[in-house]
């Protein structure tokens, strides 16, 4: 059953009771409302980071796809290296070298993989072209600790060491109790945050 997270308050403030209808008030009204189950934690992060890329993204900012491009290279060269291994015509024990080759092959590539992963996306959602003459795009970032309401989002320049701005939200402010979205509640906010962060650096 979907979870109420602890925080009314927060939640009241910035909801204002938009996402407290139900599935019945959107069929009657003709909207798409995303419902999960908050007890599940990825899928709520999964959930909000889509809404927050959609809210990046209206606001005029251009993806930019080199991360998930590399990830897929380096996946694609793996499962060729895992292929060969299984496929490759030549019956055992002729095939050891081979065998060794795509085996060592197919973990070197899993390995840098994993260490795009941690190293390089490390936490983004979305990385996005400069725009209005600025030298660098933007790189969002978001985190959900496990067992916690926290919801922290945060937007910086596409570059090492860059200072970022920070909005940490209760879950419960973008989902009502039966685990629907308010998801113009969480454009708003990231659009805020965006819009800080852009008048803090041209200051």
């Amino acid at each position: 059953a979907p979870l109420a997270f602890a925080c009314p308050e927060r939640r009241a403030a910035t909801m204002g009771g938009a996402a407290s209808k139900g599935a019945g008030d959107a069929e009657d009204e003709g909207e798409d409302l995303t419902h999960v189950d908050t007890g599940d934690t990825l899928k709520v992060k999964q959930v909000l980071d889509e809404a927050v890329v959609k809210a990046v993204l209206d606001k005029g900012f251009d993806e930019v796809h080199r991360i998930e491009n590399l990830k897929v290279a380096l996946m694609v060269v793996a499962c060729l290296f895992a292929m060969t291994a299984q496929f490759y015509p030549m019956p055992f024990p002729k095939s050891r070298p081979l065998l060794g080759v795509c085996c060592s092959g197919y973990f070197i590539f899993s390995g840098l993989l994993q260490l795009t992963v941690k190293f390089i996306e490390k936490e983004a959602i979305l990385l996005t072209k400069p725009r209005d003459g600025a030298a660098q795009g933007l790189r969002i970032s978001t985190t959900f600790p496990r067992y916690q309401a926290d919801y922290t989002i945060k937007v910086r320049a596409d570059v090492d060491g860059a200072p970022d701005a920070v909005a940490v939200h209760c879950v419960g402010e973008f989902f009502d109790a039966d685990g629907y979205l308010y998801e113009d509640g969480v454009a708003a906010a990231t659009s805020a945050l965006v819009d800080r962060f852009l008048a803090k650096k041209t200051e």
